[in-house]
């Protein structure tokens, strides 16, 4: 909305508009999550089936413009496929229909090609048990796909209406967490000299266990915190090109402070440029390990990871473009044996020697035939090219904890939609505040 127009509009106005661009599909698939082999050739056709029969129920056709992509992918099957192989497949199977899977006027399934795909998001729920692959409960994967369009306006309303409202909600994805107290001295466990029983040693291991992983889920909750706030100003700053002059200055300075707060980050990690010809991809590949190392060296506090994690990486591509599994597929194999992240690290906490828990060797057990060392979820998120912008582009790499929410798109959206439903509650949607977060003036 620009200075000038008026704003004399019915109060349910905002409720129907945003009721009305809630446009995202949904899409449960009843297929086990695979990886490209025998196993996904196999199940790509029922896979393509029940995504278009899903979106012609609901008279959806192919997405033509940017998309933006959550994958959810819950798998039940022994020694399933690694979440970079289960995306790489999935995005290559919701693009051109399968010889004999097309139907009229459908040549595509969810879009055209995966290059459409600007945000992604994927998770991977590792739910094998001894029992799952007998007793009829098959994987499955849920699909997410929003405009790209509207995952921005999703991120630059969630913005001001946190700068409205100070971070002072709990679910907010701007808010950052305190640090934990630090501990009491009395527990430490590297005074020289010191004895302790096993039980004092018990508890001392389980005492700093609970402390650096409370440490570590506060810092890697900021770095999220911090990281979504300039996401969301910077995509803000892209979308007010078109101001006049005064007011484009003011906002040109703006997205650089953004741009930088979003890339510079001291728990972001800049990675080499991503290859864009035959013979680069050896030395990537050895600049990612060393980056990542270097991480490790330079924050001894993580080198033992004992929160799940998703890592984000931040992508200005290439001037030729880049597929974004590509990135993952190449990137997560290093992090992976370098950061060796655990899906389920309290089970590695400190344990008292005495009755062994059956349900813990069960559950450490189950872990032997899943992928253990693995993040919980990542996500890609291709930023705008600007003139300033290297040809070979540039990729970041962000650690932040897994969450419940899910992708930061769709954290700001829930976050976003609970306060309009409030507020619609309340009876203040009409006001001033409220027409400065749904148009920015």
């Amino acid at each position: 909305m620009r200075p000038g127009r008026s704003w004399d509009v019915p109060d349910e106005f905002w409720r129907l508009w945003w009721r009305s661009r809630q446009l995202r599909l949904v899409i449960k698939v009843d297929v086990e999550a695979a990886g490209k082999g025998p196993a996904g050739r196999r199940s790509a056709p029922e896979f393509q089936r029940q995504v278009m029969d899903e979106m012609e129920h609901y008279r959806r056709y192919p997405m033509t413009g940017p998309v933006a992509l959550d994958l959810h992918f819950q798998s039940a099957r022994r020694n399933p496929p690694t979440i970079q192989r289960a995306v790489k497949h999935t995005l290559d199977i919701l693009g051109a229909a399968l010889p004999g899977c097309e139907r009229p006027h459908r040549r595509s399934v969810l879009y055209h090609d995966d290059r459409q795909v600007k945000f992604l998001y994927a998770d991977l729920d590792q739910s094998w048990t001894r029992n799952s692959g007998e007793d009829g409960h098959p994987g499955s994967v849920f699909i997410v796909a929003r405009r790209a369009s509207d995952v921005i306006a999703d991120l630059c309303m969630a913005g001001r209406l946190s700068r409205e409202h100070y971070d002072e909600d709990d679910d907010s994805p701007f808010r950052s967490p305190d640090l934990p107290d630090d501990p009491e001295p009395g527990w430490r466990l590297t005074e020289p000299g010191s004895v302790l029983t096993p039980e004092e040693r018990y508890l001392a291991e389980a005492f700093r266990f609970d402390y650096v992983t409370d440490l570590q889920e506060a810092i890697l909750a900021r770095t999220n915190a911090g990281l979504i706030a300039g996401l969301s100003m910077y995509l803000e700053g892209l979308a007010r090109d078109d101001l006049p002059e005064q007011l484009a200055a003011i906002f040109k300075k703006s997205k650089a402070t953004s741009r930088n707060l979003l890339l510079s980050d001291p728990f972001t990690l800049p990675l080499p440029a991503l290859p864009r010809a035959t013979g680069e991809a050896e030395a990537f590949i050895r600049l990612i390990r060393d980056r990542l190392e270097e991480f490790r060296s330079r924050w001894p506090l993580f080198k033992s990871l004992l929160i799940p994690v998703t890592l984000t990486f931040l992508v200005i591509p290439p001037e030729q473009g880049k597929d974004l599994d590509n990135i993952a597929l190449t990137a997560l194999p290093i992090a992976h044996k370098i950061l060796r992240p655990h899906i389920a690290p309290h089970l590695l906490a400190p344990s008292y020697r005495g009755e062994p828990d059956p349900r813990s060797e069960e559950a450490l057990d189950r872990l032997r035939s899943v992928h253990a060392q693995s993040v919980r979820a990542y996500q890609v998120i291709e930023l705008p090219r600007s003139p300033q912008d290297p040809p070979e582009g540039t990729l970041q790499l962000a650690l932040g904890p897994h969450s419940y929410h899910g992708s930061w798109w769709d954290h700001a959206a829930t976050y976003l939609s609970n306060a309009i439903e409030e507020a619609d509650q309340r009876g203040d949607l009409a006001d001033s505040t409220w027409k400065s977060i749904f148009t920015g003036w």
